[in-house]
């Protein structure tokens, strides 16, 4: 990380698991480490410069490789940091038949189907998030024989408005705008899909659910969350209850996803924080888009005015409510518990940042600043500039203004930052989109093309060093993967 002339050089530098020193001039470096208290900081700091710091070795890629089954439609990339990717394949040659299902690939193993064998116990697999060597992504569940449920909603609290449950012995269905209950099929001896043998057995907000025996809501949907660990034989079904579950996210033991109600009643937020289930909202409204990071959840909910933060600390078993105002705040993020979103406060979007207890806005933009993106100290996001899209940088570090990445007559979309690097997508020609990417490690930032062609590079994900994205090329959906030279 080369300084430029006349900059102030910190004390110390972070970059994820990185941690760095300056030996400033005129002092020793035995004076820098008797200070420091640390002497194998000092070692460490032996190697490098005044005027230098190399937090990593600057990032260079190899040549790019395709990783997918090019003859199939490839989509929603992800990779975690082991380099463990996975993606949502299906095949198109018969779209009678066509299901969507997990692929993989692993530095070690190579490129497999995770589920496309599974076609007799789920369909419609999607959405796969990458967490070291997890892959969590949602899937319908096939079969309604089975009857054990792993929770019972707790009820919302009676009140004045005439919402009354759905009798549980029947499904809306719509036919030309004219609304009909039609019995559920329960087959001699089970149970009814939606009612548990023992209501008190899952806990709510760490509190037995209400014993009853009242009808439960209609089934949601067929939609359930599902996990796979590198190594693991078999898929796990973690959401047996038949309702809608979508957006699950996950980090370290922690995982969150969204859960359906059935309309009018929208959606809570549900929660595995080790081997405990969680129902982490209670209410008639819609609580979406779960983000984990450590040991914090944070969401966006309806308040019945307008979308709020939510925020969820497993450790301290505690949620506040970070936002509470007269406009929308959606779409948040969160990295160390500091939590960044956006903000509708007038027509244009605004990027709003909580830390240590304080709220500060951290884009200086009359447009559209959405898409925030957060890792250790840096905060980027896309914004308009009255032309098109560019990228900002904000350093929590410095408190300084937020610095313009881009300035080009192209848009500049998609940011995604992890472990230093940052990607994108790029519209260089206005014609096809190029993946872009920067390294956080190398001062004065330098934006680098890491493709140049006439294909469609799109959806750029990036962890671990690494960065894969889905390229289109004459009808084919491949899966392009680049990784640093050794």
């Amino acid at each position: 990380m080369n300084f430029r002339s006349g900059q102030t050089l910190p004390k110390n530098l972070h970059f994820g698991d990185y941690w760095f020193f300056m030996v400033e001039p005129g002092t020793t470096l035995s004076e820098k480490c008797s200070r420091q208290g640390n002497r194998l900081l000092c070692l460490w700091g032996a190697v490098f410069s005044v005027a230098t710091v190399s937090a990593v070795q600057a990032v260079e890629f190899g040549p790019a490789r395709q990783i997918a089954n090019d003859r199939i439609i490839n989509r929603e990339p992800v990779i975690s940091g082991s380099g463990l990717a996975a993606w949502m394949s299906y095949n198109s040659n018969d779209l009678a038949t066509a299901n969507t299902f997990i692929s993989i690939y692993s530095p070690t193993d190579g490129m497999r189907g995770l589920t496309e064998e599974l076609g007799g116990t789920m369909y419609a697999a999607a959405k796969p998030v990458a967490q070291s060597n997890q892959i969590v992504f949602i899937a319908n569940y096939r079969s309604r024989d089975h009857v054990n449920t792993s929770w019972t909603l707790r009820e919302v609290p009676t009140r004045d408005e005439n919402f009354p449950e759905l009798d549980a012995r029947f499904i809306a269905k719509e036919d030309g705008g004219v609304q009909t209950l039609v019995p559920l099929v329960d087959r001699e001896g089970l149970t009814n899909a939606t009612e548990s043998a023992d209501t008190t057995e899952a806990p709510a907000n760490n509190s037995e659910a209400e014993s009853t025996s009242e009808n439960r809501r209609v089934p949601s949907g067929e939609s359930e969350i599902w996990s796979w660990v590198d190594g693991a034989p078999d898929v796990t079904r973690i959401t047996t209850d038949y309702r809608n579950d979508y957006a699950p996210s996950v980090s370290g033991d922690i995982l969150a996803w969204q859960k359906a109600k059935g309309f009018p009643f929208g959606w809570e937020i549900m929660a595995l924080v080790g081997d405990n289930r969680m129902q982490l909202t209670t209410n008639f409204y819609y609580d979406m888009a779960p983000q984990v990071q450590g040991r914090d959840i944070v969401w966006y909910g309806w308040d019945g005015y307008d979308y709020e933060i939510f925020l969820y600390n497993a450790d301290k078993n505690e949620t506040i409510q970070i936002t509470d105002n007269r406009f929308d705040d959606v779409g948040p993020m969160v990295w160390n518990g500091a939590v960044v979103w956006e903000s509708y406060p007038a027509v244009e979007a605004d990027i709003l940042l909580y830390r240590d207890g304080e709220i500060q806005e951290i884009s200086d933009n009359l447009e559209d600043d959405i898409s925030p993106r957060i890792w250790d100290r840096f905060v980027v996001w896309q914004g308009f500039d009255g032309d098109d899209f560019e990228l900002w940088l904000y350093d929590m570090s410095t408190g300084n203004e937020a610095i313009k990445l881009t300035s080009n007559d192209y848009d500049d979309v998609q940011p995604s930052i992890m472990d230093g690097l940052l990607v994108w997508m790029a519209y260089v020609d206005n014609w096809d989109a190029e993946i872009y990417y920067l390294d956080l490690t190398e001062i004065p930032y330098q934006p680098k093309a890491l493709t140049e062609n006439e294909d469609d590079d799109l959806d750029p994900q990036t962890a671990g060093r690494r960065v894969i994205w889905r390229t289109e090329r004459d009808g084919r959906n491949m899966i392009m993967l680049a990784e640093p030279k050794p």
